[in-house]
């Protein structure tokens, strides 16, 4: 399957995903949450996959929300739904997953991408990861 905002790569029991959308921080949009999420169905299924890892490319882990797509969300009440739905739905399909997750984490990991973190079985991170919740700031935890 091909993907447009991520990557995946099965190697010896081992699935590898990462958020691929480095321009952007891998700022996470409504195709990298559709996209991850057919990913963990399929990977579920697949009985030669015994661990998840899950990276980002470039200099970031992931640096939360899209905010362009956030803002689009701000003039479409449906849209506006459609997006918090999911962003609970991922960490959900994170925390649910059968099989461990391990989160490697190379750099800034804010809002969703620090969400996740949260969710995943174990996290290694590298010394320029730095989690932040923007959210706590604007009181809309």
């Amino acid at each position: 399957m091909g993907y447009e905002t991520i990557t995946l790569e099965k190697k010896e029991g081992t699935a590898i995903l990462t958020l691929n959308r480095p321009e952007k921080l891998n700022a996470v949009n409504m195709k990298m949450r559709s996209e991850i999420l057919d990913t963990l169905t399929e990977l579920e299924a697949d009985d030669e996959t015994k661990v998840l890892i899950v990276t980002g490319a470039g200099r970031a882990f992931c640096s939360g929300a899209d905010v362009n797509e956030f803002a689009e969300g701000m003039k479409d009440q449906k849209l506006q739904k459609t997006i918090n739905s999911k962003l609970l739905e991922m960490a959900k399909a994170f925390y649910d997953f059968a099989k461990p997750v391990l989160g490697a984490i190379n750099g800034a990991a804010v809002g969703d991408g620090a969400q996740w973190a949260l969710a995943f079985d174990l996290n290694v991170a590298s010394e320029k990861a730095k989690f932040a919740w923007p959210a706590t700031y604007l009181g809309i935890l």
